[in-house]
């Protein structure tokens, strides 16, 4: 079904708006937005972006040729079909220069407005800019929902924002933010500020490849959920998951079937055989995909967790000659448990670390020993992009995440336990991330054998934040350092209260999780840090520099006096002159 266009009308006379609402709705093809003045039409426009505007010249107050060129003045409405209505014909000519598509004059009849308005979206068609472009409210869709799907599709181009009367754009270069402009703002202060804003209108304008509109029209992952008793495609066609969600469990486990396909060949391709308390409905999904869970041709065991060692021999039960992704030290593990060596290709014995399937697909393997087990590894499909990471990237999931496939934002602390509880120690992260970085294309997906699935900016953001991740022994190092713990912890509070006076806390955190060093160290929670994590040193120095970062010299002075109060008050080291530099954010990623 073909979605509705929307058409504003703007008419004093009554019996003229409800003439035309009435043709236009009776079509079938339009939804109308009716305004008796241009007062009423803008406030209809803040709330919606019309397909079309239709709009009589001779109007009180504001007539219909200022409003066309309001219109066109403005960033986010200048390419709307403007049409004009009017009695007089010499007004037409002004119309025109005022930057009208056409007119239609008074009395006019159904046919002729019918073939007005296909004739105005016919040459749409042939308007590259128009016809790329997508559009959308910021109630549907935040800034990081819109930033997502550029990333998603490597986009470039513009994204206009508006919001009661103010506009702010950005550039995007391949999904990744170029420039941002709003108001005088720093780029990093402009883009703090579009981001708390949760009403008005958005258009993207890419450059040079078009999306389709039904893109944008449908919710994003962020605000979707998928349910999850069903099989799922993660990307369409050739890769599904068919895992499982039990509420009454804190951790969650992922199977995916990636199914490789050529002329001459199709593999099926199972990675992280699931739970063997859940493989019935494991194997209801796969059977549903692949007719029988005899169809399954590899299984891919990344790591010795129980829950992937006992649940292959389901898989093995069903088709003798299955064969194992494994690595040797695994193997030992499986033995016991019935496989047949014959049947399994060694990971660690690949030149370079490929393996090149017979569909001619490579899959990249790499080792991140102590993930926690010394024989971890994770694959890495080039072709879609999906890093499928074992139980690194991994999360916990509670009952409110339960209805959820993807990650979001919320979900980090989730993603932090993990690991804290999980990982050895905070080095290991550090290898397996240099490694990520190194892969090329990057991966626009994670798929851990446990929790959410990482995709869009959630990867980039998570894997920032990761880099510096206390794990392990390493919160029980530097007991020295432990003592200032609460000190560090009362002051970096403090300087939160007296910065609200001046700004939110929402403006607060959307500062913090600028910094990927902070967001590591620290919990967050009613409008406070909870907690911090580790060594605790230079955390109020670095808390100080992310909030002075972008600012003007009159706000950044202010803070500023707040922080060398309370630093004096709890007893912290003089060596806040610092903050007051660029910070030394490591550009480890894009977009820290």
């Amino acid at each position: 079904m073909a979605t509705k266009r929307t058409v504003l009308i703007v008419d004093d006379e009554e019996s003229i708006l409800q003439s035309l609402q009435r043709i236009f709705e009776l079509s079938g093809d339009f939804e109308v937005i009716p305004a008796k003045n241009v007062e009423e039409a803008w406030k209809a426009i803040n709330n919606t972006l019309p397909d079309l505007i239709l709009s009589d010249i001779a109007m009180p107050e504001v007539n219909g040729i200022e409003f066309c060129k309001m219109v066109r003045n403005n960033e986010i409405t200048r390419n709307l079909p403007f049409i004009f209505l009017t009695a007089k014909s010499d007004q037409l000519l002004e119309g025109i220069k005022a930057g009208g598509d056409d007119f239609i004059i008074k009395p006019f009849n159904l046919d002729e407005v019918m073939a007005k308005i296909e004739a105005i979206f016919r040459r749409i068609k042939n308007t590259r800019e128009l016809v790329m472009q997508l559009k959308g409210t910021l109630e549907d869709y935040s800034l990081d929902d819109i930033l997502q799907l550029c990333h998603e599709k490597s986009l470039s181009g513009t994204i206009v924002l508006y919001n009661q009367g103010e506009t702010g754009k950005i550039l995007v270069d391949k999904g990744e933010i170029a420039e941002v402009i709003y108001s005088d703002f720093s780029p990093t202060r402009a883009l703090d500020h579009l981001r708390m804003w949760n009403s008005g209108l958005f258009v993207i304008r890419p450059d040079d490849i078009g999306l389709k509109p039904e893109l944008i029209k449908r919710k994003l992952p962020k605000a979707t959920s998928p349910k999850l008793n069903e099989l799922i495609p993660v990307v369409e066609q050739i890769l599904w998951w068919v895992g499982h969600r039990d509420l009454d469990q804190h951790i969650q486990v992922n199977s995916f079937v990636r199914i490789f396909e050529s002329p001459e060949k199709k593999i099926n391709f199972l990675v992280y055989p699931g739970s063997t308390a859940y493989f019935d409905q494991h194997s209801q999904k796969i059977v549903s995909l692949l007719n029988s869970i005899a169809n399954v041709h590899v299984l891919a065991i990344t790591s010795a967790s129980p829950e992937l060692l006992l649940n292959f021999q389901n898989f093995n039960e069903a088709n003798k000659k299955l064969i194992y992704l494994t690595s040797r030290q695994i193997l030992a593990y499986m033995k016991p448990l019935g496989v047949n060596p014959r049947y399994v290709k060694p990971t660690d014995t690949l030149q370079k670390n490929i393996l090149k399937l017979a569909t001619d697909h490579p899959l990249q393997i790499i080792n991140v020993p102590f993930s926690p087990e010394q024989e971890s590894f994770m694959i890495y499909d080039q072709q879609s992009r999906v890093l499928f990471s074992g139980i690194l990237f991994s999360s916990f999931v509670d009952f409110s995440q339960s209805g959820r496939l993807y990650a979001v934002e919320e979900d980090w602390d989730s993603v932090r336990k993990f690991h804290q509880m999980n990982i050895p120690t905070g080095g290991i992260l550090k290898l397996a991330i240099e490694q990520v970085k190194k892969l090329s294309p990057s991966p626009l997906i994670i798929a851990p054998q446990f929790g959410m699935i990482w995709r869009g900016l959630t990867v980039n953001q998570f894997l920032e934040r990761m880099y510096y991740l206390e794990t392990g022994v390493d919160l029980l190092l530097d007991q020295s350092s432990f003592k200032q713990v609460d000190q560090i912890l009362e002051a970096c509070n403090h300087l939160i209260v007296h910065v609200q006076q001046l700004f939110p806390f929402s403006w607060i955190e959307g500062k913090l999780k600028q910094d990927p060093f902070l967001m590591a160290k620290c919990q967050l929670g009613n409008e406070k840090i909870t907690k911090i994590f580790g060594n605790p040193q230079h955390f109020f120095e670095r808390l100080l520099a992310i909030l002075l970062r972008g600012e003007d010299d009159h706000i950044a002075g202010q803070i500023q006096v707040f922080a060398q109060k309370i630093a004096r008050e709890h007893d912290l080291p003089s060596s806040l002159g610092e903050a007051n530099q660029e910070n030394g954010l490591t550009e480890f990623f894009r977009n820290v």
